[in-house]
């Protein structure tokens, strides 16, 4: 009898994945009317971009020097001294905001040395070999957390998610037709994002541009639990589900909402996650899916990411060109911060001067 029970329920769980493919569950989004967008504090929010952006750049960058407790004065003299590291990391996040050449952001770095705080200009070449810097990779590394610290105890809810950067205007069409599996056109992008405030909470590149996305998971999911507060909800699409990720959701406390695909079974494997998380499913699809829709804002956030930042990356030397995609990450929060003071009134302590 018990047997049969099980049975139910598992043919219950594939007519329903069944239908959810067929489009016969339909998800119906709750229409709230008005947009809720303040256009006032929008507009002043995008016409201060830029002076608000130059002076994040500066206060974060400044701010992610003391909290990693650089040593300025070094006792070695040899050779040509070195400029800081803290100036390195201002022009490469200047210059991947503006999507400009080496020689063009070492003008930019010129011309807004004082907004940036740079006490010296430095030439393109010194530019250049800012990106293989370790120091600037540790402020970077450290911007990157602080950027999130206006949402960090407002933010609830995040979806994992996988895109491709461009590293060449030309396309390659020899190595895309013949689907050439070391292809060089597209650097990997994978990435935890709020679903409300759209905030990167979590980002990497890996070697492999075909790489899955699952691997990554845990990592994101471990990095995005320590710079906030709580998490209540993770949503992802069907490349994520698995027992092990449901399990890792739960751990952080947070309902998991992986998207279901056929074959899959109730058992639950050691993982109790699982099962709710099917059940959940079959006892009210409408709300489940709502659940799970949260990530379409994060979708959104990536496709604003990539409309901020048009141009391919630049740099040949892979190490840089991770660099170089990470810095438009902190970039991209830093902006995001940018219109949440505007718009939400929230900050941090290193926003003021």
């Amino acid at each position: 009898m018990r047997l049969m029970t099980k049975r139910k329920k598992q043919k219950r769980l594939e007519n329903f994945i069944d239908k959810l493919k067929d489009g016969e569950i339909d998800y119906k989004p709750k229409v709230d009317g008005e947009s809720g967008l303040d256009w006032s504090k929008y507009d002043k929010a995008q016409v201060n971009e830029l002076k608000d952006m130059l002076k994040f750049v500066k206060n974060s960058v400044d701010e992610a020097v003391e909290r990693s407790g650089f040593d300025e004065d070094s006792d070695d003299t040899r050779g040509r001294p070195s400029y800081p590291p803290e100036d390195l990391a201002k022009g490469v996040l200047l210059q991947q905001y503006f999507e400009v050449s080496n020689r063009v952001a070492a003008g930019f770095v010129d011309l807004f040395s004082e907004k940036l705080g740079i006490e010296e200009a430095y030439s393109y070449k010194t530019l250049e070999r800012a990106y293989d810097n370790p120091e600037v990779a540790m402020i970077l590394r450290e911007v990157f957390e602080m950027s999130q610290e206006p949402v960090e105890d407002e933010e609830t809810m995040f979806s994992p998610d996988g895109t491709g950067i461009p590293n060449s205007m030309k396309d390659n069409w020899e190595k895309t037709a013949y689907g050439d599996e070391g292809s060089n056109e597209f650097t990997k992008m994978i990435a935890m994002m709020g679903a409300t405030y759209q905030f990167i909470s979590s980002v990497d590149f890996p070697n492999n541009p075909h790489a899955h996305e699952s691997p990554y998971f845990q990592s994101l999911l471990e990095e995005t639990a320590s710079n906030y507060t709580q998490i209540d909800l993770v949503s992802g699409d069907a490349a994520y589900l698995s027992r092990e990720n449901c399990e890792l959701i739960r751990s952080c406390g947070a309902t998991p909402r992986l998207y279901p695909k056929k074959g899959i079974t109730l058992k639950r494997g050691g993982c109790w996650a699982w099962g709710e998380m099917l059940f959940s499913f079959m006892e009210d699809p409408q709300e489940w899916l709502e659940e799970y829709h949260s990530r379409s804002n994060v979708e959104s956030g990536f496709s604003n990411f990539k409309r901020n930042f048009l141009a391919p990356l630049r740099k040949c030397i892979f190490r840089r060109r991770k660099t170089e995609a990470f810095a438009r990450a902190c970039d991209y929060n830093l902006k995001r911060a940018c219109y949440v003071r505007r718009q939400e009134g929230m900050t941090a302590p290193w926003m003021f001067d």
